[in-house]
């Protein structure tokens, strides 16, 4: 049996060093054209050099953003 590759362990809820988000945190984009849109993250796509997800934007569409142009969201009341 192999290891679980960094993306199966980050899906799994497991912290990796370097990445801070997990799936379904909320996030909003920090600068750029789309600074302050709210979203989901969906995947992380990569580790290295920086990490880099796939993020849902709450108005639509998906978008990926290097972890340094996104800020935590404080999780909306359910």
């Amino acid at each position: 049996m192999t290891a679980p590759g960094i993306g199966d362990r980050w899906l799994r809820g497991e912290a990796i060093d370097g990445v801070a988000f997990a799936q379904h945190d909320a996030v909003a984009i920090a600068g750029g054209s789309r600074d302050g849109q709210a979203g989901r993250v969906l995947l992380l796509l990569a580790v290295a050099p920086r990490p880099l997800y796939l993020v849902a934007l709450d108005a639509g569409g998906d978008l990926k953003v290097h972890q340094g142009a996104l800020r935590p969201l404080r999780p909306r009341p359910s």
